[in-house]
């Protein structure tokens, strides 16, 4: 009497333990995948803030990292449950490429950004020109690389651009020009070139030879001269060295020319 209860018990008590089974792996995969997710995602992040990557650039591929770990851990989750991995396969993929044809400009310059990222054509605080963009680089974002120009605004020039386009790194060797205009009166301009190399010698990093100043223009009251020193790409570098000309050259006229 008692045998079909005993039966009907002892199948539901299998099935209880197959799904138990099932969820405990579903559980197992989820934690692993959650965690996975995460460390990738962190991971990723804090490397690209090392590499000056910018704020949002690094935040976006940081997460886009835990959302393709946790895509994987979703298809291995369902591939357990006995899902077809093809279909699904197939149902990210056709996704993907409706996703990056919606957005072909933000991706072209999403990939270029990384693209700059790998390469290293320049570093945060290297001096770049761009088409008619002369500035100092502050950054790459998702979209844009960041440059501070010469009159001190931030220009949001398009990754895609500075990939295609030649670029100009004027401290990729970590030197730079600076260029004078020295104004003196007629008969202090004999003197001049040497005062300028007493004033210069021994100055932190200023590179050796100093040049000689050249004379640009020349009248009865005053001469003009042009000096040119190739000196570490540092602002703090320039300032030193034009603060400490300017002190020790006081009865002179001093002017920095802008790169051009």
């Amino acid at each position: 009497m008692w045998a079909p209860f005993e039966k009907l018990i002892k199948d539901l008590l299998g099935e209880l333990g197959s799904i138990g089974i099932v969820l405990g792996r579903v559980a197992v995969i989820g934690a692993i995948t959650f965690f996975l997710a995460r460390y990738a995602g962190r991971s990723v992040e804090r490397m690209l803030a090392k590499r000056s990557f910018g704020r949002n650039g690094a935040l976006l591929l940081g997460r886009l990292t835990s959302v393709i770990a946790a895509i994987v851990g979703i298809t291995w989750i369902l591939s357990s449950l006995g899902a077809n991995t093809t279909g699904l396969v197939a149902f990210f993929s056709a996704s993907t490429v409706a996703i990056s044809l919606s957005m072909q400009d933000v991706m072209r310059n999403f990939v270029a950004g990384i693209f700059l990222l790998v390469e290293r054509p320049f570093r945060v605080g290297d001096r770049v020109r761009v088409r008619d963009v002369v500035g100092e680089i502050q950054g790459i974002d998702i979209r844009t690389t960041l440059i501070r120009n010469t009159e001190g605004a931030l220009v949001m020039v398009p990754n895609a651009t500075i990939f295609t386009e030649i670029l100009v790194n004027r401290s990729h060797f970590r030197t730079r020009r600076l260029d004078l205009t020295i104004t003196a009166e007629k008969a202090k301009i004999a003197n001049l070139e040497n005062r300028v190399r007493e004033a210069l010698n021994g100055m932190q990093g200023l590179r050796q030879p100093i040049p000689a100043p050249t004379i640009r223009s020349s009248t009865p009251v005053e001469s003009v001269m042009e000096l040119s020193l190739l000196i570490e790409s540092s602002p703090t570098v320039e300032q030193g060295i034009v603060t400490h000309l300017i002190q020790t050259l006081g009865d002179v006229k001093l002017e920095v020319n802008k790169p051009s």
